[in-house]
């Protein structure tokens, strides 16, 4: 019986170029499109829930922005409460929604758009902490092309 070296040969040629590949991006569908992860946390809270404004601070600590919620409940049984609001950021806004019957975190919101540099933002937002002292927000943005900032 012989044995045929072309699948091990076939391998080490190969190796090369899967190991000197590029990262893989997430698959969307559009050669253009971008995927950004960040993480954001809130503080300075104003106003009552369920309409709060709170500053945005990225990883390191510096004021990037502003976050706006605004939330209904509807008097059901159970209650359920659905929030929108905005992400206000230097190089433009992220739009989000969520609905829910249970508010406690970890839970996922959508990104519904944007403006500015996220005008064509998709993706989610993880919620990982909301506490009164700030919350932990784990962004997920899908961008298309590039958009105009001003």
């Amino acid at each position: 019986m012989k044995t045929s070296l072309a699948l091990p040969l076939c391998a080490l040629v190969l190796a090369p170029a899967v190991l000197a590949a590029p990262p893989a991006q997430a698959d969307t569908g559009n050669d253009k499109d971008r995927v950004k992860k960040f993480t954001l946390t809130t503080t300075n809270s104003q106003g009552t829930f369920p309409n709060v404004t709170a500053d945005l601070l990225n990883r390191k600590g510096e004021n990037v922005g502003f976050v706006t919620t605004n939330c209904v409940f509807a008097d059901s049984t159970p209650t359920t409460t659905t929030c929108y609001g905005s992400y206000v950021l230097k190089d433009g806004e992220i739009t989000w929604q969520n609905a829910t019957r249970d508010s406690d975190p970890p839970f996922l919101i959508a990104i519904t758009g944007g403006t500015g540099k996220y005008c064509e933002a998709r993706g989610q937002i993880r919620v990982v902490s909301t506490e009164s002292e700030g919350g932990l927000y784990e962004l997920e943005v899908i961008t298309g092309r590039t958009c105009a900032t001003s």
